[in-house]
């Protein structure tokens, strides 16, 4: 069984209802992926909610989306993992945003692919399965 992560970016257009997101989700749930996300990831759209025009309206929407799928959450290992991939890329001169590390650290432990648009922020990480949408 295919286990998918979703990104961010995937997320939000799902919340917009972008016709290439929800096609992609449809397919997803068409072949029983196990479809989850991250606490970064929960975090992000939370944040993109409480600061918009419409926050009451988006923290609910928001909040539905996020229940509906399983949640990765930061614990150890995945703290671990995170730290080594930033060490990694700091070390050769490269760098990465804190938030896209952490994802990319819950996301590998877990054994899920990534499912993003954003993969020049991830293509650098040795051992990130990504799927484009």
């Amino acid at each position: 069984m295919k286990r998918i992560c979703l990104d961010t970016d995937f997320l939000v257009a799902l919340l917009r209802k972008h016709p290439e997101a929800v096609k992609k989700a449809e397919e997803y749930d068409s072949t029983e992926a196990q479809i989850a996300t991250t606490s970064m990831n929960a975090f992000e759209i939370y944040l993109g909610a409480f600061r918009s025009r419409n926050a009451e309206t988006n923290v609910k929407q928001a909040d539905d989306l996020l229940n509906s799928i399983k949640t990765l959450y930061l614990n150890l290992e995945c703290s671990r993992k995170a730290g080594e991939i930033l060490s990694n890329l700091l070390h050769i001169g490269e760098s990465i945003d804190l938030r896209d590390a952490i994802i990319a650290g819950i996301t590998i432990v877990n054994g899920y692919t990534l499912v993003t648009r954003n993969l020049e922020h991830f293509k650098r990480i040795t051992g990130l399965s990504t799927e484009p949408w």
